[in-house]
């Protein structure tokens, strides 16, 4: 018996084990030949006397979703997910990306030519450990682009190549120089809008005097930003220019004294009209940033600039050290806008019910389609989804591209689906949907996890123990302070006592009408030096997952704020909790109830019973959505110890004489002498 026990722990320990960190190729179609890419890059770069080149994936504001034409490490490398870092050298490449593309990259990256370098997995230099030792087999120095480069990133890698005798060397934009023009997607420059002051809640003027409010407690005269959500939110603009996002490029300089010196605004003027202009603001082209930033840094009466560490190294370089406000902080705009106004507050949770509508008329679709044997693949389902959104009052677009994953591709934590490749959606495996939202009064980002048939064993149990973590966390209380790091492993408990973990973090801070993810506080296991606390007004989302590659993923993601929860008559301090403002059923089918607890039992049932009393009438006119809904909410099967308890509670007149009975002695004796 104990022999058959071991060998059972063994075959699930190797089925959950994590592959090898192998970098051999293995060419697929889906991989873009780069050869003669490299070729011409590694010519500019021998032409501006470098040996090495660093790109990053992000555009001069350092955007997470860029625009096609700033698309510089996805086209010399073939690789398209939001997050990764380019190396090339002039024998060889490789690229850097965390867990969640791991197998998005295996699929696109170009490995005849590139290395794929899985951060954080045993055996794997960090970028930096393998840029320093490749700087130790040349000549040339390092170099790279510092209008794309994060300054955190420059100081910290050129403080340890100086420590080798080497250096950084800024160069131009070597790859702007190789891609072909008629290639290269154009630059966007849509119109640019007001943001509603019934949306926004506050006025230009009032959210000048909350950043303002900021450099005064830090002792600054002004602050450059150029994080695009940041700039839309403090001047109540949005555009169109970066995908999924309301934004504009632009760069802004804001002066303690506001109201005699005038904050600057540049942008391209040719996007805005007469009735666009921010009152108070001067408005100049975009291309006059760089000329006013030096005629700033060279103002005597300017004494202390505070700047991002995520700012471009071209900022970060341009300003002397004496004027710097250092250490290096969040941007004031940054940690203003994450606590979000009441009129914030409250569009933040009116379009939840709107999502949640969305989601449950999809999921009825679905389910009709597949009842009537009509056959829907990953793309067509998004189509669908994008559909019922438009329907949706004030929708603009997608808040990000829909994770829409069948089977195995749900194992791709970032999975993108294309129409030529798409799994078809079938009842008998699992389908994950990720998907959110820009409306005018919000942003959502929403995660569920479906089956449409009889789920495996496995599946049901790595869902209820990732629905147990979403459950955790949302149950957490805690004191003015807490960092989401430090709630992190509620996420994960359940997890980890299967053997399961998940690379990704737990929550991410979410915009309103700006970015799906949004600093400066996070939930996630690693430290960060410029994560903020959790704070009243913040909203967050709530997203454990588990995904066995080549078989299965689930992640569930609810959004929620964070709001006070009960005084402290011991510490005379407002702790806080999180109020769940997603309102979207879990999917019964894949609810193992053995594995719950009776609280957490009991929170599913009143969560549904919430869920089913929202939005029972806004779905009156579909029937299957309906449907959809009824047979998610209905109450869980009854919990094993309530049967228990019912069943100790008919028999309790019987346990004493049991207890005082010569069968107990019988058995205990019986124990001991067995073992």
């Amino acid at each position: 018996m104990l022999f058959s026990i071991l060998v059972l722990l063994m075959t699930v320990d190797i089925s959950f084990s994590v592959r090898p960190n192998i970098t051999s190729c293995i060419p697929k179609l889906t991989q873009k030949n780069t050869t003669m890419i490299l070729n011409n890059l590694r010519r500019e770069m021998q032409n501006v006397g470098i040996g090495i080149y660093v790109i990053f994936s992000g555009d001069e504001h350092g955007s997470e979703d860029t625009q096609d034409y700033d698309k510089r490490r996805d086209w010399i490398t073939g690789f398209r997910g939001s997050s990764g870092v380019a190396v090339v050298t002039l024998q060889t490449a490789a690229l850097w990306t965390d867990s969640r593309y791991f197998t998005q990259a295996e699929d696109e990256l170009d490995c005849a030519n590139w290395l794929l370098m899985r951060d954080r997995s045993a055996g794997i230099p960090t970028l930096t450990k393998w840029l320093l030792t490749t700087a130790n087999q040349t000549d040339l120095p390092s170099g790279a682009t510092t209008v794309f480069i994060p300054s955190s990133w420059w100081t910290a890698a050129n403080k340890a190549l100086k420590e080798i005798g080497k250096q950084l060397k800024s160069v131009d934009d070597l790859v702007g120089r190789i891609w072909p023009y008629e290639e290269r997607p154009k630059s966007l420059q849509n119109p640019i809008v007001k943001h509603n002051l019934k949306y926004a809640g506050k006025t230009v003027a009032q959210k000048l005097r909350l950043t303002t409010m900021q450099l005064r407690y830090r002792g600054a005269t002004a602050t450059i930003i150029s994080a695009l959500d940041e700039i839309a939110w403090q001047f109540n603009l949005r555009g169109a220019d970066i995908p999924y996002n309301p934004f504009f490029k632009s760069y802004a300089i804001i002066y303690i004294d506001y109201g005699q010196n005038q904050p600057e605004l540049f942008v391209n003027l040719r996007q805005l009209n007469s009735t666009t202009y921010p009152i108070g603001v001067k408005v100049y082209d975009y291309t006059m940033f760089w000329s006013y930033l030096n005629r700033t840094v060279t103002d005597a009466s300017v004494k202390k600039i505070w700047i991002s560490p995520q700012v471009s190294q071209a900022i970060y370089g341009s300003i002397p050290s004496k004027k710097l406000l250092l250490p290096l902080l969040n941007s004031p705009v940054e940690h203003v806008k994450a606590q979000k106004n009441p009129i914030e507050q409250k569009g933040m949770r009116d379009c939840q019910i709107r999502d949640s509508v969305v989601r449950l008329k999809h999921l009825g679709w679905i389910e009709e389609q597949l009842r009537n044997g009509i056959s829907i693949n990953e793309t067509s389902s998004a189509d669908q989804l994008l559909i019922y959104q438009k329907q949706q009052d004030k929708f603009q677009f997608p808040s990000f591209h829909a994770i829409s994953a069948s089977g195995e591709n749900a194992a791709i934590v970032h999975y993108s689906p294309e129409p030529r490749t798409a799994r078809l959606i079938t009842k008998n495996q699992v389908y994950l949907l990720d998907a959110g939202s820009q409306y005018l009064d919000c942003t959502t980002d929403i995660t569920r996890t479906h089956h449409f048939g009889t789920p495996k064993d496995l599946e049901k149990r790595v869902y209820t123990r990732v629905l147990q973590g979403v459950l955790d966390i949302a149950d957490a209380v805690f004191p003015p302070g807490t960092y989401g790091r430090s709630i992190d492993y509620l996420g994960r408990m359940y997890l980890f006592r299967d053997g399961m973990i998940y690379g990704h973090s737990t929550g991410h801070g979410i915009g309103h009408f700006l970015s799906v993810h949004e600093g400066p506080q996070n939930i996630g296991s690693t430290y960060d030096q410029y994560e903020e606390p959790l704070a009243e007004g913040v909203f967050i989302s709530d997203e454990p997952g588990f995904y066995k590659v080549h078989d299965f993923g689930v992640r569930i993601e609810n959004d929620m704020e964070v709001v006070p929860a009960n005084y402290s008559i011991y510490h005379d301090e407002q702790f806080l909790r999180f109020q769940t403002i997603t309102y979207l059923p879990y999917e019964r089918s894949l609810i193992d109830v053995s594995l719950l607890t009776i609280a957490q039992y009991n929170a599913i049932n009143k969560y549904h019973k919430i869920v089913a009393k929202k939005l029972e009438p806004l779905l009156k006119d579909d029937e299957a959505a309906l449907k959809a809904l009824r047979s998610r909410t209905a109450k869980l099967d009854p919990h094993p110890s309530t049967t228990t308890i019912v069943s100790i509670s008919i028999r309790k007149n019987n346990v004493f004489n049991i207890i005082s009975s010569p069968f107990l002695i019988i058995l205990i004796i019986s124990f001991i002498f067995l073992f």
